[in-house]
């Protein structure tokens, strides 16, 4: 009923037929890891060298609005190792707009993706928060927004995770590109994991399956906040979503949540998972990253096997395999077991 309409809105909303338009289609194909062969993965890494791709999806509807609107600078919230930030970091700079990062630290070690952003932003340039202080970000992000103001600066805050209404025609697009590839493979997923950080790709999946009808159980990986985040940030989405199309959401669809099997706390690894990141690479030639996409491939084999799932089984992998050039002086990669 609503699906043309949808797919229209989104569209126009991220400027996809502009010559400077992201690209937001990925194909998907059947993982070997897992020894089934109804076990698909969605290729999302590939959407851009750098830029996590679903991160790449929210700011496509984010940047034409910067632009229009003739944004100076934007502020970044979050971690050190956020992939977001990162993301932010890549978009903002191609399209002349300059990044300023208020992020929770310094961390004791630059690793993986801190250690990507020191090319893109000098460390004078950050505003680094610490833990103690991090529940008072707003007052430091607000002093700084006015300081600009008198100087005739234009600001826009980008809150952790891009979890903002801006970014919801690019989130929803990630739903349509998997209509595409059901069609295009001939497959219906029964099941589809994705990972979640602030959760904005993966509350506007539910919130689009809701609006067409997608009868589809949702798996998602918490990695960054808890299950009552989500929550809290599934109702921001779905109040979004409501607003965008001009429709309402009576029901959602089946879903389930999960912190990962393995290093629960954000940003931690161990040897397990440097170990699956090598297995997965070996046998699918995939590159996953230890903070996020390793982690929902190992708790989405666990869930499978511990609850057995039937069906056709999709995992979005959205990217930041970049990460892993911080950890290659892991002893487990020199390991021939």
């Amino acid at each position: 009923m609503y699906r043309n309409g949808f797919h229209k809105k989104v569209e126009e909303a991220c400027r996809l037929d502009t010559a400077e338009s992201f690209n937001l289609q990925s194909r998907i194909h059947r993982l070997h890891w897992f020894g089934r062969s109804d076990i698909w993965v969605k290729r999302d890494d590939e959407l851009s060298f750098g830029v996590s791709g679903t991160k790449l999806r929210k700011h496509a509807s984010i940047i034409p609005v910067l632009k229009q609107e003739e944004i100076d600078e934007v502020i970044v919230i979050g971690g050190a190792n956020s992939n977001n930030v990162l993301s932010a970091a890549q978009t903002l700079t191609e399209n002349g707009i300059k990044i300023i990062p208020f992020l929770l630290g310094p961390p004791s070690q630059k690793q993986g993706n801190s250690r990507l952003l020191s090319l893109f932003v000098d460390d004078e340039d950050i505003h680094w928060i610490s833990r103690q202080q991090w529940t008072e970000r707003e007052t430091q992000i607000n002093s700084y927004v006015d300081g600009k103001k008198g100087h005739g600066v234009k600001i826009f805050v980008l809150p952790e995770g891009g979890h903002h209404r801006l970014a919801l025609p690019g989130s929803l697009s990630i739903l349509f590109d998997i209509l595409r590839n059901e069609k295009e493979s001939e497959v219906n997923f029964d099941h589809i994991f994705i990972d979640s950080g602030t959760g904005m790709v993966a509350q506007s999946l539910l919130a689009g399956s809701a609006v067409i009808g997608k009868n589809t159980i949702f798996h998602n990986v918490i990695l960054a906040d808890s299950f009552e985040d989500f929550e809290k940030g599934l109702k921001q989405v779905i109040q979004y979503t409501e607003d965008f199309l001009q429709v309402s959401i009576k029901s959602i669809p089946e879903y389930k949540l999960y912190y990962p099997v393995v290093g629960r706390s954000f940003g931690s690894t161990n040897s397990t998972i440097f170990k699956e990141i090598r297995c997965i690479a070996r046998e699918d030639g995939i590159l996953t990253d230890p903070v996020y996409s390793a982690k929902l491939f190992i708790t989405a084999k666990h869930t499978i096997q511990d609850q057995s799932l039937d069906g056709n089984i999709l995992l979005i992998h959205s990217g930041g395999a970049l990460a892993l050039s911080g950890f290659l002086d892991n002893p487990v990669f020199d390991n021939e077991e």
